[in-house]
């Protein structure tokens, strides 16, 4: 008789950890199924919401490109023109009270970083305003009446909303750092260049989703939708004068966590340097705004 030959342990084993992975599938397919069910239910309000708030977007990121072209024939100007650099650098003093490290200006990503400004600010700005506007949008409106007429909840309705508004701030992320590739192209950068966008991308997305959910928090929170804008408005030049004022003085350095300006500097991006404590603030800032969000909204007398 012939004796059955054993099978290997790694085998068994193999196949035990296969069974455990092919078990989650039809779990896995159930959790896919009802988020597509869930898609297909919100899609009319996210549809709504995409075509209301296309216009501004299409308005910035045509902004926002066309400053990041005029930025690199600047550069063009610039490079190999000692005199124009030399001359440049003599206002370090300037941009360190700017909040704005002077680096190798002769790189496409050194002048960038300097030019970054044009970055950081308006995508804020453009994110505070989106998120604001997003959530009070039915009052201004006076659309509320019939939106929760119809067979969805405030709660549906919000999600929505936070879909689009994160969409619409990834959108013009990644426009307006296209836009600068392409722009830039042209200069031969080296790799480095590269890696800096990459950075400097993600850290002003971060950033971007700090005061798109302070913003639509603000206009929860407010009775009157027409400030909620204002303040986030102020909040975000608030933040950057702070920002300029920890760069004047070492004295008040301890106050960096206070401005998002601060967490993803263009001069840590250069290096790649995102510090996890900062990104772990945002998260809990981001948390904590959408958890105020549906708090107050559900709570909110909608004025129609």
């Amino acid at each position: 008789m012939k004796s059955k030959r054993s099978c290997p342990v790694w085998a068994l084993n193999l196949k035990r950890q296969m069974a455990k992975w092919f078990a989650w599938v039809p779990k896995i397919g159930r959790l896919l199924l009802k988020i597509m069910k869930w898609l297909h239910k919100q899609l009319n309000i996210v549809l709504r919401e995409m075509k209301s708030n296309l216009k501004s977007l299409i308005i910035w990121t045509l902004a926002l490109v066309f400053i990041t072209a005029v930025a690199s024939w600047e550069f063009e100007a610039f490079v190999g023109n000692d005199y124009l650099m030399d001359t440049l650098e003599t206002f370090e003093a300037l941009f360190q009270a700017m909040g704005i490290q002077i680096t190798d200006l002769s790189t496409p990503e050194g002048f960038l970083s300097l030019e970054s400004i044009y970055f950081y600010i308006p995508l804020a700005i453009y994110a505070g305003l989106l998120g604001s506007s997003i959530i009070s949008k039915e009052e201004r409106d006076k659309t509320a009446e019939y939106l929760f007429t119809l067979p969805v909840t405030r709660k549906k309705v919000i999600i929505s909303k936070i879909v689009v508004a994160f969409l619409f701030n990834l959108l013009l992320n990644l426009a307006v750092i296209l836009g600068a590739l392409i722009v830039y192209t042209r200069f031969s950068p080296s790799e480095g260049f590269y890696s800096f966008l990459w950075h400097l991308s993600l850290g002003i997305f971060l950033i971007q989703l700090i005061f798109m959910s302070v913003g639509m928090l603000f206009a929860a929170i407010m009775k009157q939708y027409k400030k909620s804008g204002a303040a986030v408005l102020a909040y975000v030049m608030g933040s950057y004068l702070l920002f300029v004022l920890i760069g004047l003085t070492d004295k008040i350095d301890f106050i960096k966590y206070v401005t998002p300006f601060k967490y993803f500097e263009a001069s840590e991006m250069l290096t790649g340097n995102i510090e996890l404590k900062f990104v772990l603030i945002t998260l809990g800032i981001v948390i904590s705004s959408i958890i105020g969000l549906f708090v107050f909204y559900r709570r909110r007398d909608l004025y129609i």
